[in-house]
C-alpha cells in the first residue's frame, strides 16, 4: 500500500509540474470571496461554519474569523480551478482520503443555494499537496498546500488567536493589580524614556530593570493564545475576582486602546485570560502568564 501511495504521489508531482490544461478541474461555478456568502467545513461530527457578515468580514459562530487565516484559505481556493489531475478511479479515493467517510467536506453557498462542494483528502508533509474531489465526481485533483489543516473543521482554528497586540511605541505605563492591594504596583515611563516602579498612589519606589522592561514590551507586542475555553466552562469563571490583572495604558494619540488582561489559573500549564470588553476566554501558556503577573520585586532594581 505504501508503494502505491508513493507512486500516486509521484504522478501528482509530475502532473502539477507539467501544468497541462487537459488535466485541470473544469466546469466550476465561481467560488471566490466576493461571491460566496457561507462555507461549511465538516469532518465526522465536527463542523466549522463561516458566514459572511460584510464586504470583507466573516464570522465563525458568534466570533469574528481571523483575517490572515481566511486569507490563506482563499489563496488555496484560488488554486482549485487550476488543480491537476491525480487519479481517476474510485479505488484511489480511500487511499487519498477523499472518500465520503474519511474526507473533509467543504461546501460553498451563495445565499441558500450550494454553489460548489468538495471532498478534501489527506495531507503529507513530504509532498505538501491537498487532494480535492468534486462532490459527485470520481476524478481526484491536487493543489499545493504548504501546511496541514488549511481546510479545518475545528471552529477554533478559524478564530483570532491573538489576545492582545500593542506596539511598544503606544505604551505609556502598566498597572499590575492583585487581590492583595499591597502587591499591586505600576510601571511608568518618564520623559527621559526611563521606567520606574511606582505604588498605586503614584509614589516612586525605584528604577525598573531595563532588561525585564524590554522582555515585557516584547511580550505585550503580541500575546498569543494556545486555545479557547468552551462557552459553558467560560461562563462559570469569575473574572470579577481574578488572580491578577495587567492593564496596559496607552498614549492618548496612539492607535491602540488601553487594555486590561485578567488572569485565572486553569492548571499547571495554562491560564484563562479575558479582556473585559470581549466575550472570548483565551487559554494562554502558563510561563507567559506567570511572567506577566510579575511581582514588583521581579522588576524593581534594589537600592
Amino acid at each position: 500500500m505504501a508503494l502505491i501511495l508513493i507512486g500516486v504521489l509521484g504522478i501528482a508531482i509530475r502532473l502539477i509540474s507539467s501544468g497541462q490544461d487537459d488535466f485541470v478541474m473544469e466546469g466550476l461555478m465561481p467560488i471566490t470571496q466576493d461571491v460566496i456568502t457561507r462555507i461549511e467545513v465538516t469532518k465526522g461530527e465536527q463542523t466549522a461554519e463561516l458566514v459572511k457578515t460584510g464586504e470583507d468580514n466573516w464570522r465563525v459562530g458568534k466570533y469574528p474569523a481571523f483575517a490572515p487565516r481566511l486569507g490563506d484559505f482563499w489563496t488555496h481556493i484560488a488554486d482549485i480551478p487550476d488543480s491537476q489531475l491525480v487519479a481517476r478511479l474510485p479505488k484511489h479515493h480511500e487511499l487519498l482520503g477523499v472518500d465520503e467517510v474519511s474526507g473533509t467536506h467543504v461546501t460553498f453557498y451563495l445565499d441558500q443555494s450550494v454553489q460548489e462542494a468538495f471532498l478534501i483528502g489527506k495531507w503529507s508533509p513530504e509532498v505538501k499537496l491537498c487532494y480535492v474531489r468534486k462532490s459527485g465526481k470520481e476524478d481526484v485533483y491536487g493543489i499545493p498546500c504548504a501546511r496541514n489543516d488549511v481546510f479545518s473543521s475545528d471552529p477554533d482554528t478559524w478564530r483570532n488567536p491573538i489576545v492582545a497586540a500593542i506596539p511598544e511605541a503606544d505604551i505609556a505605563s502598566f498597572d499590575f493589580i492583585y487581590p492583595d492591594s499591597t502587591k499591586s504596583f505600576s510601571l511608568v515611563e518618564n520623559e527621559d524614556g526611563d521606567w520606574t516602579v511606582q505604588s498605586p498612589s503614584g509614589l516612586v519606589l525605584g528604577p525598573a530593570d531595563s532588561q525585564v522592561i524590554d522582555v515585557l514590551l516584547q511580550a505585550i507586542s503580541i500575546v498569543p493564545a494556545v486555545g479557547f475555553e468552551e462557552e459553558g466552562v467560560a461562563k462559570g469563571l469569575d473574572f470579577d475576582a481574578p488572580e491578577g490583572a495587567v492593564r496596559i495604558n496607552t498614549l492618548k494619540d496612539s492607535s491602540s486602546p488601553t487594555t486590561r488582561l485578567k488572569f485565572i489559573r486553569k492548571d499547571t500549564e495554562t491560564f484563562y485570560v479575558k479582556i473585559p470588553s470581549q466575550s472570548t476566554v483565551f487559554l494562554v501558556d502558563g510561563r507567559l502568564a506567570e511572567f506577566l503577573l510579575m511581582r514588583k520585586e521581579d522588576i524593581q532594581i534594589p537600592d
